[in-house]
């Protein structure tokens, strides 16, 4: 945390901390119910301020996976998602810089500094069939 900026608070330790045990994509509410499962007292807005600290130092990714909670993520590497349309499971897919100049070959529109990509679709799981 401190690379990042932020001082090791509490609260900041216990939501990075949950998050890092539950994996994949979360809602603030998945780790607020986490930590109560585990006895900790940390309020559900220091869980949000926490989550939001995490993300501005470059901690925590949010997941845009389309409407509902925001989704929370582990880690440091952009990359794209997969949100399946019948279970909304969300499954990370690699991104590249180079997705920059695919997406916006035309200075004019700005200076871009982030992309994200959402693939919708059927995941493996859920094809008729299976």
């Amino acid at each position: 945390m401190r690379s990042g900026g932020l001082r090791a608070t509490g609260p900041r330790v216990e939501v990075l901390g949950a998050l890092e045990d539950l994996g994949g994509h979360r809602t603030a509410d998945d780790v607020h119910d986490l930590l109560t499962t585990r006895g900790r007292r940390v309020p559900r807005s220091s869980v949000y301020n926490a989550l939001s600290s995490l993300v501005g130092a470059g901690l925590v990714l949010t997941a845009d996976a389309g409407p509902g909670a925001v989704l929370y993520e582990t880690g440091r590497e952009w990359h794209h998602h997969f949100v399946c349309r019948v279970c909304r499971s969300v499954v990370d897919v690699p991104g590249t810089a180079d997705a920059l100049a695919d997406l916006y070959p035309d200075p004019s529109v700005g200076e871009v500094d982030e992309v994200q990509v959402v693939i919708r679709g059927t995941c493996i799981n859920c094809l008729p069939g299976r």
